[in-house]
């Protein structure tokens, strides 16, 4: 697993905060709740200051839910942890994801927003599930406030632009999951070609976290596993 630490500047921003990305955990077999632990674990020997999870905890077994819920819901932070549920929560059960979420602590955002740690925290439902609602996510989000929205997959940044949002966090991508070299990942399902890291749209920077779990091949080549914690600087 690869632990990426780095720092980006939020316009409107007044104090920094540590922030920690999670994505596609696809708690499986091939993805136990113990290596899940372990992540959590060690995020906990120095809580941030937010948790953001950005989807797909589950993969098309409702047996798993609960228990990466609670799992999830033991990482400690200043602020809490805030969620959005990806395609593969709503395609095994999206109502339970998000009460299992709810009650382990986690504030699942469904296209809304909320101000916690001196900024604005936008929370956009899944795109490939057409449950998103870019508008309805944005209402009364003023226009001078620090804005870092999720999503899960990153096709959304150029409305998330759009938008106004300053700061985008998505996955769905798994960073391709098998990249070859001198090729890169074999499959990348996003419409734009966002596969992993740093892009931008407009004023908008949009990272794509790699996630921590698997799907279908149930393995990672040269695409490791991935925490994402970022510093957000006053600007």
């Amino acid at each position: 697993m690869d632990w990426v630490r780095q720092s980006a500047v939020l316009p409107g921003l007044g104090s920094a905060v540590r922030v920690v990305h999670l994505s596609d955990v696809h708690a499986s077999r091939a993805v136990p709740l113990e290596f899940v632990r372990r992540v959590v674990e060690r995020i906990n020997l120095d809580p941030p200051d937010l948790v953001v999870l950005t989807g797909d905890y589950v993969t098309e077994d409702r047996a798993w839910i609960a228990g990466i819920a609670r799992e999830l819901g033991a990482i400690r932070s200043r602020h809490g942890s805030y969620a959005i549920l990806g395609n593969h929560d709503y395609w095994t059960d999206g109502p339970g994801v998000s009460k299992a979420l709810e009650a382990a602590g986690i504030h699942h955002l469904r296209n809304e927003s909320v101000r916690t740690a001196g900024l604005r925290l936008i929370g956009v439902d899944d795109h490939w599930t057409r449950n998103d609602d870019l508008e309805r996510a944005m209402a009364g989000v003023g226009a001078d406030e620090p804005k870092l929205m999720l999503m899960h997959s990153p096709d959304l940044v150029h409305q998330a632009a759009d938008a106004g949002a300053h700061i985008a966090l998505a996955g769905h991508t798994h960073g391709g999951q098998v990249r070859l070299p001198f090729y890169g990942a074999l499959i990348v399902p996003s419409a734009f070609g966002f596969e992993q890291g740093w892009y931008r749209s407009g004023d908008t920077n949009l990272y794509v976290n790699r996630g921590l779990g698997t799907l279908e091949m149930k393995v990672r080549v040269h695409c490791r596993p991935e925490v994402h914690e970022l510093t957000l600087l006053p600007g």
